[in-house]
Formats: structure tokens, C-alpha cells, sequence
């Protein structure tokens, strides 16, 4: 018996492929508590991040969080530590993390900093010049995989900041080689972006 399919049939089918490929990504929402879902240990002894704190943070049904501060400046690993990894600018991170999911799995994770620019001629920090820059994470998958950002949109020079975050998220973070490939500004940048160090 052969299987014959019309040709409504076959519209009705890739209709339906693109529709399942285009919802196969998703985002889900957690926030961290640093004093409720975070464990701090001994100060970071990173070279790079010179004094600080470390923590573990576990929030329940999403990978495990890695914070660090050091210096005024914060850097974070999903899934697994990661190399120290933050502005040069004294920054903070929000306190929601966007995770990006295939199939409830997540591979993304992205996180808005604040970034603290100063006036040149008075040399002090300014509400006004603050910048806010959405930061895009690869999740490590396992204890031997790597996170690290793949990618920075700044918030504030583009109005559609999130839609390209994510697309930076979905479209670069799985062959994002962690250590080798090195991170870049996607769409417009601003004078109150920042630069990673």
C-alpha cells in the first residue's frame, strides 16, 4: 500500500515544521537572591579579579550559578565555573537571568549589567552615564563543558536590546568555542557600553 501525499497535505506539513522549529527555542525566567540562593566561600583568589567574593548559587530546576565579585566589578558561570570574565568598568548584574532553552534544556543564559561610567571632568560616577548591556552566556552542558559570554547588545543604543540578545543567544552560543573565540558588541554600541577586560 502506498503512502500518497497531496499537495495540502505537504503545506500543511512544512507549515507545521517551520511553526515547531520557530517555538523550538524558549525563554523561561529565574531571579537570583544572593543572601537567599547563594553559599559564599573564601574570598576569589582569581589574579584577575584581585579581592573579592565567591559564591555557589542553586536555584531550583536551572543549572547551577557561579558568582564572583571583585574590585566593584561582578562576573558569573551557569553550569560551571568559568575564567574571571567581566568589564573593565566597575559594573553589577541585575538580579533576572533569561534562560534561553531547547526542549527544557538550557544553553543560554542572559543577564543586563550596569555599568558605572564616570565624567571625565569631575571624576565622578553619574546616574546619567550609566550604561545597561544585556550579557549573553553559554550555559555549560556538563562538569567538563565551559561557560563564558559569547556576545553583549547594549540596552540603551538599541530599542530592541532583547530580540538580539536572543538571537545572539540562539544563533551563535552552540558553536561559541569558550577561551578561543572571543566576544563581540551586536547591534549598535553606544558611548556607555563599556569593554569586557
Amino acid at each position: 500500500m502506498s503512502l500518497i501525499i497531496t499537495r495540502p497535505t505537504l503545506v500543511a506539513i512544512m507549515v507545521s515544521f517551520i511553526v515547531s522549529t520557530a517555538i523550538a527555542q524558549e525563554s523561561r525566567y529565574t531571579t537570583i537572591n544572593l543572601d537567599k540562593d547563594c553559599v559564599f566561600e573564601q574570598p576569589a583568589n582569581d589574579e584577575n579579579a584581585g579581592p573579592g567574593s565567591s559564591a555557589v548559587c542553586r536555584i531550583k530546576g536551572v543549572p547551577v550559578i557561579y558568582f564572583v565579585e571583585g574590585d566593584l566589578r561582578q562576573s558569573l558561570g551557569f553550569g560551571a565555573p568559568q575564567k574571571y570574565q567581566t568589564f573593565g568598568q566597575f559594573n553589577r548584574m541585575s538580579a533576572t537571568v533569561e534562560w534561553r532553552e531547547h526542549q527544557g534544556r538550557p544553553f543560554a543564559a542572559i543577564m543586563r549589567f550596569f555599568i558605572e561610567n564616570m565624567n571625565p571632568d569631575s571624576g565622578a560616577v553619574e546616574k546619567s552615564r550609566e550604561g545597561q548591556v544585556l550579557v549573553v552566556h553559554r550555559v555549560a552542558q556538563n562538569s567538563k563543558d565551559q561557560t563564558c559570554i559569547v556576545g553583549m547588545v547594549d540596552a540603551r543604543a538599541n530599542k530592541n536590546a532583547n530580540v538580539i540578545a536572543r538571537e545572539v543567544a540562539d544563533e551563535i552560543t552552540e558553536d561559541f568555542k569558550c577561551g578561543k573565540d572571543r566576544p563581540n558588541y551586536y547591534g549598535k554600541k553606544g558611548q556607555y557600553a563599556g569593554d569586557l577586560m
